[in-house]
């Protein structure tokens, strides 16, 4: 029966995740406390080269061209989010939120974001975040013991770098903050290349630093849209060359009917901003999760999956399309 539970626990942290905030849809209990072994070092003063809003444009840029990260909208917020690997691959995730389930039934989760001007948070559970600025060599964090739906230990780190914020959550089976040190320090490395690099990015999007990107560019623009982890779930994974930035979003049309498919909740979620080259050479990643509400899971029917971009000016320009069969996502 133990075991059961303890399933039966993960598996809804499991279905939060895909649906919102792995803890925001449990009444907060359990403890909140401050471990001697959960201190991190923020010494690295390197995200405050970023604070002017010319540094963040640059920012943006190349997160928004790197198959890595991606930069997402929200609530008036730009904000990027770190991809892991899923299967092999770098795969994004509905709420940023990556889990790694091991032999022993332990469980890891974890998120990396950097936000821009303000911090994207971590729902209304603020007890639990530790906000910090950058300097700090000595940050005690504050640590969520035994929560439901949360196996292990969990904090989410805030750091200010005045005006730009690396946000990390770390669930994980120990108390030290293996992860969010390590996740620190790999970002505060990636900026001071970036820093480097400047004017690579100021030209083509990109910086010739290999070590920083996950594969090499695609040659061709494309539009493939895979099954997610549940039938009306879908992964939509491109290639594009914008010859100027705008964001990129996601249209989908029933073909018998016409009607636009879940536009509230599919455009907001499916909305980057975009990479881009003034000479049009170079095929950006795009990625994006959507959910199909209308029909359900015994029924399937044809969809057209359609890529737009949208310039500064406001002008929408369709750039690619595709058609596939799909459910409708039900509880």
């Amino acid at each position: 029966m133990r075991k059961f539970l303890t399933f039966a626990i993960i598996l809804l942290g499991t279905l939060a995740c895909s649906l919102g905030s792995p803890v925001e849809i449990f009444e907060p209990e359990g403890q909140l406390i401050h471990p001697d072994e959960a201190h991190v070092n923020l010494s690295d003063l390197t995200l405050t080269n970023f604070s002017t809003p010319e540094k963040q444009s640059l920012l943006q840029r190349y997160f928004a061209g790197n198959g890595r990260w991606e930069v997402r909208q929200e609530r008036g917020i730009n904000y990027a989010v770190r991809l892991e690997k899923v299967n092999g691959n770098y795969q994004t995730s509905l709420n940023g939120y990556y889990s790694e389930y091991k032999e022993n039934g332990s469980v890891s989760q974890t998120r990396v974001l950097v936000s821009f001007k303000e911090p994207y948070g971590f729902g209304n559970l603020d007890k639990r975040i530790t906000r910090s600025n950058t300097g700090n060599n000595d940050a005690e964090l504050i640590i969520a013991d035994s929560f439901p739906g949360t196996p292990g230990y969990a904090s989410y780190l805030i750091v200010n770098g005045g005006g730009i914020y690396i946000e990390i959550y770390d669930q994980a089976p120990q108390v030290e903050r293996i992860f969010t040190q390590k996740a620190y320090n790999e970002i505060s490395k990636e900026l001071s290349a970036i820093l480097e690099h400047q004017d690579e990015i100021e030209t083509t999007g990109i910086m010739l630093l290999e070590e920083y990107y996950p594969g090499a560019f695609p040659k061709a623009s494309f539009l493939d849209v895979k099954d997610g982890m549940q039938p009306g779930i879908y992964l939509v994974d491109a290639a594009v060359n914008p010859t100027g930035p705008g964001i990129l979003f996601v249209k989908v049309f029933d073909t018998k009917t016409g009607e636009q498919l879940s536009a509230d909740r599919i455009t907001p979620r499916s909305t980057r901003v975009a990479a881009w080259s003034d000479a049009g050479v170079t095929y950006f990643p795009y990625q994006s999760e959507i959910t199909i509400s209308e029909g359900d899971w015994n029924t399937k029917y044809e969809a057209r999956f359609e890529l737009w971009h949208k310039d500064d000016s406001g002008t929408e320009t369709k750039l690619l399309e595709t058609t596939r069969l799909v459910n409708g996502w039900q509880r």
